[in-house]
């Protein structure tokens, strides 16, 4: 009976459902470049490729987590996508051409869209009902699986040919798939009129949401020359594969301590935003130092700044989206979030290609600028978000 109790405990089916979803991206984000490479593609081909993914985010995501606005929806998401995202890496396996693999990252791309965001609606759903959660704690197990995975990936790497990194991700992602069967929570119906506006995506956005997620897009999209690039200029550096691994999970490591001690501010309201003006100040000074090649120990250092520029980002934008989505449009919401995200990322990614291919390390300094619009952009939603009470105290 505690067992059952356990298995049926919404914090940890939640928690194992982040888990699931994460530990394949633990391996493909550091090292999938580095199969691209070994496939003897040249950096801003790779840019382009990393971009693929995020530009088809930016047309599918919102559609496709409209979907979630139903009772059973979340969990279709996350199984269709688990499996077609599986599918998709094993068919990659025996592709050379860099045309033939840009049209597979292109639909693995498709069918890994919902699977974030979908748990990330679950979890502040679920935070939203039941004050006692704690989304950062819930939500710290998927950093805790990316750190095991990309660790594990860096010995994968080392040990194993570059295919060994596609069938780790596709033996992750089946798994991802059981998990996301088992664990994903029933979702109460929305309204009817609130699922029409959904379905056809035509809801407003309240203005401090929209300034919020464009400032959270900023500051992510802040991260593309590092996650494009990094792995591969650690190692022009002469930095191993598992030593790489560690870079990558020292973030993580930071990240985990952030999310469990800030994680209820999720459910903080609007003040939440703060974290994203932390975010975008610390992104600026983490890649603007590391185009300068500080070594290894300083590198080091920098990497634990990604608790505050991706982990306080995205809690900043979990509190946005729980305290500010319009009824009935919650789905949608987080999926324009996703798909703003992606369509910066995806913008930065193919700047960073072109960026790295010219001036090398000079391409993360590339990414301060975007940070710091990312900054303005959020002081001007918490100026929009105070602006009612304002209103209201004057009467």
């Amino acid at each position: 009976m505690p067992r059952q109790r356990i298995l049926s405990n919404p914090a940890f089916r939640l928690a194992a459902l982040h888990g699931a979803a994460f530990a394949a991206i633990g391996v493909s984000m550091p090292f999938l470049p580095v199969w691209m490479e070994s496939r003897g593609l040249g950096a801003g081909a790779i840019g382009v490729l990393l971009a693929i993914p995020t530009v088809v985010r930016v047309l599918v995501t919102a559609p496709l987590m409209s979907l979630a606005d139903s009772p059973t929806g979340a969990r279709r998401l996350l199984v269709l996508g688990q499996v077609g995202a599986a599918l998709g890496y094993i068919v990659m396996l025996g592709a050379e051409s860099p045309l033939v693999i840009a049209l597979l990252v292109a639909a693995v791309a498709v069918a890994q869209a919902p699977i974030v965001p979908t748990g990330d609606l679950l979890t502040t759903d679920a935070v939203r009902a039941d004050p006692s959660l704690n989304y950062g704690r819930i939500r710290v197990w998927g950093s805790i699986t990316f750190l095991a995975t990309s660790i594990a990936g860096g010995y994968v790497l080392a040990l194993l040919p570059p295919d060994g990194i596609l069938w780790t991700i596709i033996g992750l992602g089946l798994l991802a798939m059981l998990v996301s069967h088992r664990a994903a929570l029933v979702r109460d119906t929305p309204a009817l009129e609130g699922r029409r506006r959904v379905l056809g995506l035509r809801f407003d956005l309240p203005r401090p949401l929209a300034l919020a997620i464009a400032a959270c897009a900023c500051v992510q999209a802040s991260h593309a020359a590092v996650y494009g690039f990094g792995s591969i200029h650690w190692r022009s550096l002469g930095f191993s594969g598992p030593v790489i691994g560690v870079l990558w999970s020292i973030g993580v490591v930071a990240e985990i301590a952030l999310f469990i001690g800030l994680g209820r501010m999720v459910s903080g309201g609007v003040k939440g935003l703060r974290l994203v003006g932390l975010g975008a100040g610390a992104a600026a000074f983490r890649f603007g130092v590391l185009a300068t090649d500080p070594g290894l120990a300083a590198t080091a250092c920098l990497q634990a700044l990604h608790a505050l520029t991706f982990g306080a980002t995205h809690l900043g934008a979990m509190a946005a989206l729980t305290a500010l989505s319009p009824p009935g449009a919650r789905g949608a919401a987080q999926g324009v979030y996703s798909a703003g995200q992606a369509l910066a990322t995806g913008l930065a990614m193919v700047a960073s290609g072109g960026l790295y291919r010219w001036g090398g390390p000079l391409a993360f300094a590339a990414m301060a600028p975007l940070a710091l619009l990312g900054l303005g952009l959020v002081l001007l939603a918490m100026r929009a978000a105070s602006q009612p009470q304002r209103v209201a105290e004057g009467g």
